[in-house]
């Protein structure tokens, strides 16, 4: 449980910064953020793993660079968490696709970096 909370919370945290680092993403205010920090953290423990895997099965050649390679997949992860997010939860929007992956890898890399913190 509590893992579920602080991944809820990063996400939330998240949502809040991306209008700021990246055009094309709309968070409409706090309380559609701690919504998607919810939902994409539930997707993240329910489904998270098991797209991990599946990504790592398909991108093997580039998990085998590294650390950069594992960077990538989790990017790709949180991609489509993003986009299953943005399809349930009103108040979050990305104009495209590329934002929704450009809003991944900036998740991803901030999600790195508490990480490394914590």
């Amino acid at each position: 449980m509590p893992q579920l909370l602080a991944s809820a919370v990063g996400f939330a945290v998240g949502m809040l910064l991306l209008p700021a680092m990246i055009r094309g993403v709309r968070v409409r205010g706090t309380g559609a953020a701690l919504k998607a920090g919810i939902v994409c953290g539930l997707l993240s423990a329910v489904l998270g793993k098991v797209l991990l895997v599946l990504l790592t099965l398909v991108f093997l050649p580039i998990v085998l660079t590294g650390a950069l390679g594992v960077f990538v997949v989790q990017a790709l992860v949180n991609a489509v968490l993003l986009a299953m997010t943005s399809r349930i939860v009103s108040g979050i929007e990305f104009e495209r696709m590329r934002t929704t992956l450009w809003a991944a890898f900036a998740l991803t890399a901030l999600q790195t970096v508490a990480r490394m913190l914590v």
